[in-house]
């Protein structure tokens, strides 16, 4: 069954009959999807599959760029037509028929009525009791037709969110805005059904969209909400400004930060748990002219781990990485801005590190992942429980290798290069631009030269990249300055996305890391001394093989795996 239009809905749902269905695995091996190998090897190592919705789920999560054609499979397999919801002209009369909830909870939203039957676009259309249910709820005859879980839980969050609001500006407009007890009032509206709806249902959709912050912004004249999705900021919706108070009071609960407080930054953290996934939330609130702003960090520790060969290293470059995780003693560093990726390499090395079988212990603020084999440890600002003093306590609890979440000044710094000088692999990130700089940036906060050079392993510098949306690439257009900057030929053609309905109008899908790895060879040690700079040091390391970050971001433009727009964003100069 292919994908269908609103027209074409009505007619397959007419003719729909017992055509001899195909089994699913057919299907899947028909459209060139998976391999007969990779597919009999997925269902033998996930137990957990025990009907064909779960498989199309697990095979989702195991190749992301191959999800309509699991959903067209999945589909035609049930002998039912597959919709795209972002083409569906809903029917108002329909979403009233189905409270937010039951849809929230159970993956479904009403599309239409058609005659006597209601059509409501299911992610598990299989499911016999919510199907007797909703005839049940609705005194209508259900037509069942399948829309993929990300489809509908954007749906679910567009159509019935508004309803969410008046909820809350209902209950909101029954206080008398003279009461003097202001911070009473708020905490009532934040513990209020309405108000808790909300918050989840927001962060709800933000994990949805595989968001990695929510932004809530206070205007002059309502609030925005913004989510962070693959590095970029998407507008999704607004409030009205009579509902900030309770939404950040309502956060502020969530986060044990004092909700009377409006005049100084908070932060606080809470764990939620997420259809049934532990998810981490760091939450910052600060202050400006319009209310408070709230930035909420999404960290799904549920997520799956990356191995060194998810990383995409050339294999010169995952060789060389490997090698130093089977150290015994050094220092290894893992650079870039915030949110460029740090961690997930972090995490890689790690996973490579104790299958050595040896004693690891780490110390993070915040903990994103937790690894059994590990002893991780979380720092405590407000009692004063800082990297510096967990590293001087850790030392005598016998580790082989120590994993630091991030040097933020020169104590760490002296603490984890001393650490590796007495036989400690030491691994950690630092912002700094480049690799090179790293080792300039060391020195310059008073590290010795000659412990660098008797200590540093190797430094990691990358910057994350937007994925070209392989459904939509088209020529991409480039100015001339650019090609210019970066040294790109005349004639070059370059790929970019240009947005449909698989990448949400935006030409990407995903992110990919692109680096420059210095491995500390001995002619490199030789140069680094108090006066070195980050340009002389790069000089050499690209003679000892180091290929550049930007130029490594340009290997991937030819391949059409990003864009030229993607390079010069991210390029390093």
């Amino acid at each position: 069954m292919q994908i269908c239009s609103q027209l074409e809905l009505q007619n397959a749902i007419e003719n729909t009959k017992d055509n001899g269905k195909t089994s699913l695995k057919e299907l899947l091996l028909q459209s060139h999807a998976i391999s007969a190998t990779e597919l009999s090897h997925l269902i033998a190592t996930h137990p957990e599959i025990k009907s064909n919705y779960e498989l199309i789920k697990c095979l989702k999560a195991f190749s992301p760029t191959n999800r309509t054609k699991f959903d067209t499979a999945y589909a035609a397999s049930l002998d039912l037509p597959f919709v795209r919801l972002s083409q569906f002209d809903f029917n108002q009369d329909a979403l009233e028929m189905i409270q937010a909830d039951f849809a929230r909870n159970h993956r479904l939203i009403p599309l239409t009525l058609y005659r006597e039957r209601l059509l409501v676009a299911m992610a598990n259309p299989t499911d016999i009791e919510t199907l007797n249910m909703l005839h049940f709820m609705t005194k209508h005859l259900i037509e069942p037709v399948y829309a993929s879980e990300e489809d509908i839980d954007i749906a679910i969050s567009q159509f019935y969110s508004p309803s969410d609001d008046e909820e809350v500006l209902k209950d909101i407009a029954t206080e008398n805005p003279n009461t003097a007890n202001i911070a009473r009032q708020e905490e009532r509206l934040a513990a209020d059904k309405p108000t808790v709806k909300l918050i989840n249902n927001l962060i709800l959709d933000a994990i949805n969209r595989h968001a990695s912050d929510i932004h809530i912004r206070p205007k002059e004249k309502d609030v925005e909400i913004i989510f962070r999705i693959d590095g970029e900021l998407v507008k999704i919706r607004n409030l009205t400004r009579a509902m900030l108070n309770a939404a950040v009071a309502r956060i502020k609960i969530l986060g044990g930060m004092n909700i009377a407080e409006h005049r100084l930054p908070q932060d606080g953290r809470a764990k939620i748990m997420a259809r049934e996934k532990p998810v981490d939330l760091r939450i910052s609130i600060m202050p400006c002219i319009y209310g408070e702003s709230v930035v909420i960090r999404i960290l799904d520790t549920s997520a799956g781990l990356k191995s060194i060969e998810d990383l995409g290293f050339s294999p010169k470059d995952a060789e060389q990485f490997r090698h130093i995780m089977h150290k015994s003693s050094g220092l290894f560093l893992v650079t870039g801005p915030t949110g460029s990726g740090k961690s997930t390499t972090l995490y890689a090395a790690l996973q490579e590190v104790v299958k050595r079988n040896i004693n690891v212990i780490t110390v993070e603020d915040p903990v994103e992942y937790h690894l059994d084999q590990v002893l991780q440890i979380q720092t405590q600002a407000a009692i004063g429980y800082t990297f510096a003093r967990a590293l001087r306590n850790i030392l005598r609890h016998d580790p082989n290798a120590i994993m630091i979440g991030e040097i933020r000044d020169e104590e760490t710094a002296k603490i984890a290069v001393e650490s590796a000088l007495t036989g400690h692999l030491v691994l950690s990130t630092l912002h700094t631009n480049s690799a090179a700089s790293t080792v300039t940036r060391l020195l310059e906060i008073g590290i010795p030269a000659y412990l660098l050079r008797s200590t540093l392993l190797g430094v990691l510098a990358q910057r994350l990249v937007r994925k070209n949306c392989p459904h939509c690439q088209a020529e991409e257009v480039i100015e001339p300055s650019v090609r210019s900057l970066l040294q790109i030929g005349e004639h070059e053609i370059f790929y970019r996305g240009r947005g449909c309905d698989q990448c949400r109008g935006t030409g990407y899908r995903g992110r990919v890391a692109v680096y420059e790895q210095l491995n500390v060879t001995g002619e490199i040690k030789e140069c680094i001394t108090q006066n070195i700079s980050a340009v002389e040091l790069e000089r050499i390391a690209i003679k000892q093989g180091m290929q550049p970050l930007t130029r490594q971001a340009l290997s991937l433009a030819k391949l059409k795996v990003t864009s030229i727009e993607e390079v010069y964003r991210i390029r390093l100069d």
